[in-house]
């Protein structure tokens, strides 16, 4: 009698005897059934070694994606929130605009715009920081708590853009005052052109008596002072880029809009003189030097 082996491990039992066959079909199931332990085994080894290689040594590290952050286009570094400011408020920082030009915003407590102009990044090249100081005048009325705001307008829309809002407070309400000259056809009937006569602005107290005096000049005459004879010869929307007493020389520079559309040699020289007696009323200013970006020699031509 042999027996043979079936799949499932059963055994067929078989009368005719062959020891020779039944050896050979034994070995044949047992080296069958040894080789698919043996595949499977190299299988689930494989599948450990995936598993541990995919798994992150810490379960609770989360990856950090890689994020590149944009600097602001416009910096202010001075004044800081909160920051308590004298008259003027001088503000530093950087900017990278379009064509280096920037505008910058006085407000009261109610949001009210109580100043407002522009300037420009002294930036090497497009596309690259400028950094930028600018002087904002604060009013008389202007209420303790105040909010500078520096963006620029966008080239595209004329939205603004890049805004910084920087809220302060006024270190002091004391008072003083300045004077700005003026022409006046009641105190000069003869039409004298160089001329001219001080008018006393009240202002908040301040140690930068030249600039608040050219800022109170660059306003004009009220209604009040005009119907009482005062005029200027000064253009409409002059700005002066800095002024500075060096050796009892004051320098005051402009912008251009100082000889925009003047004509005649007397305009020009009551305009001249205007500028020289407002930095004059100081006693440490003995002569007056006038620039327009910086020249000098062919500026304010009659």
């Amino acid at each position: 009698m042999w027996v043979r082996f079936l799949p499932g491990g059963q055994i067929k039992r078989i009368e005719s005897v062959d020891h020779g066959r039944i050896l050979i079909h034994m070995n044949f199931y047992l080296n069958r059934r040894a080789g698919i332990i043996s595949v499977l085994v190299i299988v689930i080894g494989f599948i450990v070694l995936y598993s541990q290689a995919t798994t992150p040594e810490d379960t609770n590290l989360t990856p950090t994606p890689s994020v590149s952050v944009r600097e602001a286009n416009i910096v202010v570094t001075s004044p800081k929130s909160g920051d308590s400011v004298s008259n003027p408020i001088t503000v530093t920082g950087k900017a990278r605009v379009f064509e280096n030009t920037f505008n910058y915003i006085l407000r009261d407590s109610f949001g009210k715009k109580i100043y407002e102009n522009f300037a420009m990044a002294d930036a090497p090249d497009a596309g690259l920081f400028g950094d930028f100081t600018v002087k904002i005048p604060v009013p008389l009325t202007a209420t303790d708590n105040l909010t500078v705001e520096v963006f620029e307008y966008s080239a595209k829309d004329g939205s603004v853009v890049n805004l910084v809002k920087v809220p302060v407070q006024i270190d002091s309400a004391k008072t003083s005052t300045v004077k700005a000259f003026f022409s006046s056809s009641k105190l000069d009937p003869q039409g004298l052109c160089t001329k001219v006569f001080p008018i006393e602005r009240n202002i908040l107290k301040t140690k930068e008596t030249a600039f608040i005096s050219l800022t109170e000049l660059l306003k004009g005459v009220t209604t009040a002072e005009k119907s009482s004879g005062y005029s200027t010869g000064i253009p409409e929307k002059v700005r002066f880029n800095s002024v500075s007493i060096k050796g009892g020389t004051a320098y005051v520079d402009f912008d251009e809009a100082l000889q925009y559309q003047i004509g005649g040699s007397c305009r020009v020289s009551a305009i001249r003189a205007q500028i020289t007696e407002t930095l004059k009323q100081f006693s440490s200013v003995k002569n007056v030097v006038i620039s327009i970006n910086g020249r000098t020699d062919d500026i304010l031509q009659p």
